[in-house]
């Protein structure tokens, strides 16, 4: 699991059929005691619903494609939880 922040989303009036219904967003990694960005923006396509600005956990490789349950989804990236608070404590 990542910790990330979405910064947007996409549009696309093309896509593989596997992502009907499934909004793709862009998100960036967080370093989760500064909250500073950290590494390069990626797509992640959003399991759950998230809205830009909003800190997020996602799974990459196989993982990411069992967010979508038995629908079979060409992913290396997926949104899976949206994050209220991080105690470090």
């Amino acid at each position: 699991m990542f910790y990330a922040k979405v910064l947007g989303k996409t549009y696309s009036n093309f896509k593989h059929y596997s992502y009907e219904g499934i909004e793709i967003k862009i998100i960036q990694d967080i370093n989760p005691e500064t909250k500073e960005l950290i590494n390069k923006p990626i797509f992640a396509l959003d399991a759950i619903g998230v809205g830009i600005g909003e800190y997020v956990i996602y799974e990459v490789s196989v993982e990411a494609s069992l967010a979508f349950g038995d629908k079979k989804v060409l992913t290396d990236a997926a949104i899976t939880a949206i994050v209220d608070s991080v105690d470090l404590a």
